[in-house]
């Protein structure tokens, strides 16, 4: 039962004292919060039902790698708590502003740490306390600090105490590193598997605070930042012997206040063969040995070191030579008749370049040469070695690898008078033959004197067949022809969509949307099954003069002249309408569907395709920085005009049987992606961060996973790779335009203005500018003119718009300062709605800059803040109206400044506005999700939209 003094949402703390001691309390924080389940009744009033939340009044999380004990300093007080790593207390006899908690860090670098931390309403978020080494051996004076961080979040109820460090440091080099930052020097031991913790001092640590590193006995390397989380990289650190290249990976934790920094050997062996591998580097007498079954091992190469021999305990052969500075996939090294052949890769990433060996495998050889001739020698050699040349009788086969592993990859052969080469790196030759190919390869089965040479694979194994016999040629030109599909499946969905809703907070957060395209026309020839979609110029002409054969009331058919010289039969019911010059054929009228998924298979292939045609997703919270998240953006009206409707997303797949193998060959994979904008704000990645994280869910499981990934953090290098093996002979993924860890610059769109655009902006003006001509110019002199207009208008617009885009992104995160400098919450409101309205061009942004000068002091403001908080809002109100006097003309000059250049951009952009799939969904006050309807979205939005501008503050108001 709710406390008849007590306010909804209001906290208020209660006592309990023990029965036999006074001096021992329990405190608990008690919250009464409306219960959002209820029926509703029109006939009959009845209480409104509360849930009453029990809180205690502190939660000290140990978000530490290591076990900490804490206790309170009150009299009487228990023995230390011991609270273990990821684990959380509830403190129910703390109170605030007076208690304060004696901390021990327990078992860091071998020792222990104690510090005393005073529980106060009034810390900063995030604040730092000072522990001190316990070691008997150091004097007082001496003894060891450790800045440790403390977060304190203040929840409705209680607040939440986290100890934790800023970054954990994880040495997986193997040997000695230290961290040197201005005033601070970490030594970090080679043999410390835990992680280091490490701070910048507290005075600094909200500066953009960078770090150098030393290992071993190098000297100090550049300065490099820890910030950004999902970064990777390497730091060189000369010494005097060799150059050390340390590989960095900066991760987040599973709680977000501490940032994993692993530092591991940028060059590492990984042994999977059952023999032991020394390698060194060429000119070099210093050998690393990796023994079967063994983890990574280290490999610190020196100074302008470019290949690496490999040498194999009991093979006879000398050590061979190979190239560890470039990728290599799959490459087999020749060893004598006893060992046969070790495989070698390099796998390079932006951290680290990991050097693997591993067994022999089917499909390893680069070629299988089969002689299938009956009286001559087949001789090949690598084009790099001529003078070593091998050969092969007839009937016979043999496995091929290179002969010298960082030569060329070409291999050279003769038959007789014949002669060609075989590259390595070529994707087998797809012999597709039509059907009058085959017929005359049927004419003539016997041609003597006459080579056929084929590649294919069987299985990994790529197949090289040198053959006189005309029948085997065709037989295995048939087997690789693409077959006609035996069965077909084809579904289409003319519009996909899905609204996600927070039922927390009663808003629906984003709609994702799968579009149809709009009106395009299709023409099927007589020599083809499927439609094919017409190009831009010509269904604008079709489109045109069919609107204005409609118009007509058409009852009869209708046979029009368009200006491009085709002639076509239009219908009145759109059926059976032909296209009757320049040829014979159906045409039709038709939208492309938001999604198709096609699959077909035959007696050895397989096809799936799968087309997205458009893509938009929307930001649906109120007063949203970015309405439209995601859609894609259309091409110049020149090139949608010589090309036909392109959906945003095509993929294309077709498999076949790999031989007798049951391995996976993808004989051709293509992705086309079509341009695109991405435009995301800190609120709406907020909103979705809360939809899909459970609260206080597994924090300690998740916890526990951070530790695990830190011992493992070098070891998963070697791991076995479990996943299936496929052959790719056609792989292919259209280029996406993007930037390395963009989300530094969208999450610091609002803070920082938008330095991504200014540099978008430009580059895509000037692209423009090249582009559109040389579309024209296909087309003839008249078209290239118009070309280059448009070309012209796209570089002064993109560096135009950018420059204002980007100047008023800056000028208005100083206005958002500016604001919160009122401490008026209505205001900002209100100033962050009027933002988000985008000027349509230039003079309504000059006009809206305008209006930002307008802000002067009104009587209203003590008024409001008196009636609503009695006398002391009397007073507060004054001393907001007097901020407020200054604060709010500076703000308005620099909105002013801010809408100037928006008009100014949007008068200067070429693209066409994104159009609003649907209004935001509207919940009603029981928060029950509900089929959604179009009238009360509508409806909700208005409301929002008069209510935002018949306000109170509005100056405007007076004059409506």
């Amino acid at each position: 039962m709710r406390s008849s003094v007590q306010k909804p949402d209001e906290c208020i703390e209660r006592m309990c004292h023990h029965h036999s001691n006074g001096a021992h309390v329990f405190k608990v924080n008690m919250v009464s919060v409306r219960d959002t389940v209820t029926s509703h009744s029109s006939q009959e009033e009845f209480d409104k039902p509360y849930v009453l939340h029990l809180w205690p009044t502190v939660v000290l999380r140990n978000l530490l790698p290591y076990p900490i004990t804490y206790s309170l300093l009150v009299s009487g007080s228990p023995a230390p708590t011991r609270l273990k790593e990821g684990h959380s207390s509830q403190l129910h006899t703390a109170v605030m502003d007076h208690s304060s908690l004696e901390l021990k860090l327990l078992g860091y670098l071998q020792q222990d740490w104690e510090a005393h931390y005073h529980l106060r309403s009034d810390h900063d978020e995030i604040n730092f306390i000072t522990f001190r080494s316990l070691d008997e051996e150091d004097g007082e004076s001496q003894r060891a600090e450790l800045d440790i961080a403390v977060h304190v979040k203040k929840e409705v109820g209680q607040a939440v105490v986290a100890i934790h460090s800023p970054y954990w440091m994880v040495n997986k080099t193997g040997r000695l590193l230290q961290y040197k930052a201005d005033d601070i020097h970490r030594k970090h031991p080679k043999d410390y598997e835990m992680p280091l913790l490490f701070s910048f001092k507290p005075r600094n640590f909200l500066q953009n605070n960078k770090v150098r590193l030393m290992i071993s006995d190098s000297e100090l390397s550049d300065d490099f930042s820890m910030d950004t989380v999902g970064s990777y990289g390497d730091v060189k650190c000369k010494g005097r012997a060799k150059d050390y290249l340390v590989g960095v990976k900066i991760d987040a934790s599973s709680f977000s206040l501490t940032r994993l920094v692993t530092f591991l050997p940028f060059y590492m062996l990984v042994n999977r063969t059952k023999h032991v591998i020394r390698v060194c580097e060429e000119g070099k007498d210093d050998w690393t040995e990796a023994k079967p079954g063994e983890a990574a091992i280290p490999f610190w190469p020196e100074r302008d070191s470019k290949k690496l021999k490999v040498k194999v305990d009991g093979c006879q052969m000398s050590a061979q030579a190979i190239n560890f500075h470039q990728p290599e996939n799959c490459l087999l090294l020749r060893l004598d008749n006893s060992l046969g052949g070790i495989i070698v890769d390099v796998n390079l990433t932006e951290h680290s370049a990991v050097i693997r060996f591993s067994d022999y495998h089917d499909g390893a050889a680069p070629f299988l040469l089969i002689n299938h001739t009956k009286d001559k020698t087949l001789e090949f050699h690598q084009s790099s070695q001529k003078q070593e040349k091998d050969e092969l009788g007839p009937g016979q086969a043999v496995y091929y690898t290179w002969a010298v592993p960082t030569g060329s990859r070409v291999l050279c052969w003769s038959w007789g008078s014949f002669s060609g080469e075989l590259k390595n790196e070529e994707v087998t030759k797809d012999p597709r033959l039509t059907s009058k190919q085959l017929k005359d390869l049927l004419k003539d089965m016997g041609d003597a004197g006459k080579l056929f040479v084929i590649s294919f694979y069987e299985g990994l194994q790529r197949v090289v067949l040198f053959t006189t016999d005309r029948r085997i040629y065709k037989l295995l030109c048939e087997s690789e022809r693409v077959e006609l599909a035996e069965q077909e499946i084809s579904l289409a969905l003319q519009d996909v969509a899905l609204s996600l809703v927070n039922n927390s907070s009663s808003n629906e957060v984003a709609y994702i949307g799968i579009t149809s395209s709009d009106v395009v026309w299709e023409v099927k020839p007589k020599k083809r099954s499927r439609w094919k979609v017409m190009s831009g110029k010509e269904a604008e002409l079709l489109e045109h003069h069919y609107k204005d054969y409609m118009e007509s009331s058409p009852v009869d058919h209708s046979i029009i002249d368009l200006e491009n010289g085709y002639q076509v039969s239009l219908t009145p019911n759109g059926m059976e309408m032909k296209m009757l010059q320049p040829y014979d054929a159906p045409i039709r009228r038709n939208f492309l569907p938001a999604l198709k998924v096609e699959y077909s298979v035959s007696a050895r292939q397989k096809a799936y395709r799968v087309q997205i045609n458009r893509v938009q997703i929307q930001n649906q919270l109120p007063g949203a920085i970015f309405p439209f998240v995601f859609y894609p953006i259309k091409p110049p009206k020149s090139v949608r005009m010589d090309s036909e409707h392109k959906p945003f997303t095509d993929v294309s797949i077709i498999t076949r049987a790999a031989g007798h193998s049951d391995i996976l060959r993808i004989k051709y994979f293509k992705v086309l992606i079509q341009e695109m904008d991405l435009r995301l704000d800190l609120g709406f990645l907020y909103a979705i961060l809360e939809l899909f994280t459970a609260e206080n869910a597994g924090t300690v499981e998740l916890f526990e996973k951070d530790i695990e990934y830190l011992k493992t953090g070098l070891n998963n290098v070697s791991a076995t790779d479990t996943s299936p093996i496929s052959l790719y002979e056609y792989f292919h993924i259209s280029p996406i335009k993007a930037i390395k860890q963009m989300y530094v610059l969208v999450l610091g769109l609002d803070v920082l203005g938008n330095p991504f655009g200014l540099i978008r902006g430009l580059s895509e003006g000037v692209e423009a500018f090249f582009y559109e001509p040389y579309q024209g110019a296909i087309q003839g002199p008249e078209e290239f003119m118009e070309g280059m207009a448009l070309g012209v208008k796209a570089l002064v617009g993109g560096a135009v718009g950018g420059l204002a885009g980007a100047a008023s992104r800056i000028t208005g995160a100083m206005a958002k300062g500016v604001a919160a400098m009122t401490m008026d919450e209505e205001y900002q409101q209100k100033r962050r709605e009027a933002m988000n309205k985008q000027p349509s061009g230039l003079k309504e942004g000059l006009t809206r800059g305008g209006k930002g000068l307008v802000s002067v002091l009104a009587l209203q403001e003590l008024l409001l803040s008196a009636q609503k908080e009695g006398a002391t809002g009397f007073f507060k109100g004054v001393g907001k109206g007097l901020v407020g006097a200054v604060t709010r003309p500076t703000g308005g000059i620099i909105d002013m400044a801010s809408s100037t250049f928006q008009g100014i951009k949007r008068a200067a952009e070429t693209s066409q506005d994104v159009e609003s799939l649907r209004p935001p969904r509207f919940i009603h006050e029981d928060g029950v999700i509900r089929p959604y309807k179009e009238r009360e979205g509508i409806g909700s939005q208005m409301l929002q939209v008069t209510c935002s501008f018949f306000t109170p503050d509005n100056p405007s108001d007076t004059q409506v």
